[in-house]
């Protein structure tokens, strides 16, 4: 940036607002559109929120509406996500099939990494969500995958890994693992090793909207810097991660040119004939292509294929975002990855007999077919004490010794009265269920959804731990039978 820019940031600092905020723009825009950008950066931004087709089906948007009252408009580059106009209705982040992981609650903006990859719901892909906290593109992409395959989410901040096991927890996902290491690293550790990889990189956060996530704030040309240094370190290595044809998305939810097109540009430079951009216009109505100058650079006519949101054009927040195809490998070093003995651990793969009698138990109690799943979806029972979880085969057949903060999902815990099953593994699975289940009406649901006990009978021959439905059919936890009824065992954080 030249001299002015740096003046024109600095002197901002002790009054920044999101008019200011704008007039760092004022010279990539024409007159007309940057005051369509002043105007839009006025109004309020919908909420937004992305459907779970793990737990949903074709009629999950009507079923909203007639519920609620609110008004869906889809998302023109994203088929599951929908703007949502509430109106009277209640906010999005109260309901029922929100804590239910029916839906996920993100900005528009952030619906466009995923979609850019090239994707077939059916195919057993592997892939590495490089820098994947709070989660909300991980789910998106096993989403796409129909949580087939495996989805390694990484995060180098051990603060923000807790996060990101519940995202994926709620959302009811079994193709994953959660890793806690460096971003720069995976590429020297596992060349080559995935299909795809996800980098939505750490940046300034300057998408000209304000969240409790995205502070306004100013931002020095030394930070943008070195913020764009370490994206592009994050790129190279996703980059050298992804197999010889794979795909890597690039995306920032900032709107700086330094840490958009520059290190993109740079990129491609600096491999050349390795990497090429494709075209990510396509999956928009209308074009938004990316700078191909600024007043301190000039970028490669490729950059034209990127992806730039101002927030007037598809009343998002600021975002960017491309699609690399990886042409041939890459000259660079490689190193040891670290190791870890999963049975050191105390996970414990079941014996095909272990895992024949487990399933046929579990069977004749729910009357669903664990055997049939694990065949059909190529999951394993891993016990770890007390408790059964699945995981995805591939992890164990690629990344045995890889160590991770978590895998899979948790499909419940043996105690003194039985199995229990896990509020996770219910809420996806337990509608499913052909038996012990027990459907509420809709005063008893809303005891339930208090935390209270019921004094429905069942005989404890039937079933000791019971799933508990509501009136649509959903399932919304477990309850314990005992002799004065059905005790409550919702999780806190679902009351």
């Amino acid at each position: 940036m030249k001299r002015k820019a740096k003046k024109q940031i600095s002197s901002v600092e002790s009054s920044f607002d999101l008019r200011t905020a704008i007039e760092t723009y004022r010279q990539l825009l024409t007159t007309a559109e940057f005051e369509l950008l002043t105007r839009e950066i006025d109004q309020p931004l919908l909420p937004a929120i992305r459907f779970n087709p793990l737990k949903t089906d074709a009629h999950f948007k009507d079923f909203l509406q007639t519920k609620y009252g609110w008004v869906l408009e889809r998302i023109p580059f994203c088929f599951s996500g929908y703007r949502v106009i509430t109106g009277s209705g209640p906010e999005v982040s109260s309901v029922l099939e929100h804590k239910l992981g029916k839906y996920y609650i993100q900005e528009a903006a952030s619906m466009l990494p995923v979609e850019l990859f090239n994707l077939n719901d059916d195919e057993e892909s592997v892939c590495l969500d490089l820098a994947a906290s709070p989660g909300g593109k991980t789910t998106h992409l096993i989403s796409k995958l129909s949580d087939r395959g495996l989805v390694i989410a990484n995060d180098s901040s051990q603060s923000r890994i807790p996060a990101l096991r519940i995202v994926l927890q709620h959302w009811g996902a079994v193709a994953c693992a959660v890793t806690r290491f460096p971003g720069e690293r995976y590429g020297r550790w596992y060349p080559e090793m995935f299909d795809r990889v996800l980098l939505d990189a750490p940046c300034s956060m300057q998408g000209l909207r304000i969240a409790d996530s995205h502070v306004l704030r100013p931002v020095t040309v030394k930070e943008s810097t070195q913020l764009s240094a370490r994206q592009s370190a994050l790129l190279t290595s996703a980059l050298q991660a992804v197999k010889v044809g794979g795909e890597v998305v690039y995306s920032t939810c900032t709107l700086l040119p330094v840490e958009d097109e520059g290190v993109v540009d740079g990129v491609l430079k600096y491999f050349r004939s390795s990497v090429k951009l494709l075209d990510a216009q396509k999956i928009l109505p209308d074009p938004a292509p990316g700078l191909l100058k600024t007043d301190e650079m000039e970028y490669s006519p490729e950059l034209a294929k990127t992806i730039r949101l101002w927030p007037h054009r598809y009343h998002t927040a600021g975002f960017f975002a491309c699609v690399f195809q990886k042409t041939a490998p890459l000259a660079l070093p490689v190193n040891n990855p670290p190791t870890h003995n999963m049975e050191a651990a105390g996970f414990i793969e079941l014996t095909e007999k272990q895992e024949t009698a487990f399933s046929s138990q579990f069977n004749d109690t729910y009357g669903y077919d664990l055997q049939e799943y694990l065949s059909r979806e190529r999951r394993v029972f891993i016990r770890r004490d007390q408790k059964i979880y699945l995981f995805p085969s591939l992890l164990l057949e690629r990344f045995r010794d890889l160590p991770v903060q978590s895998a899979g999902l948790l499909l419940g815990e043996e105690t003194p009265d039985g199995f229990q099953p896990s509020q996770e593994w219910i809420s996806r699975f337990g509608g499913r269920c052909q038996r012990g289940t027990l459907t509420l009406d809709d005063h008893e649901c809303r005891r339930w959804l208090n935390g209270e006990n019921l004094g429905t009978c069942l005989s404890t021959d039937q079933v000791r731990y019971v799933i508990v439905l509501d009136q649509d059919g959903q399932a919304l936890g477990c309850g314990k039978a005992y002799n004065k009824g059905i005790k409550n065992l919702l999780p806190r954080w679902m009351l």
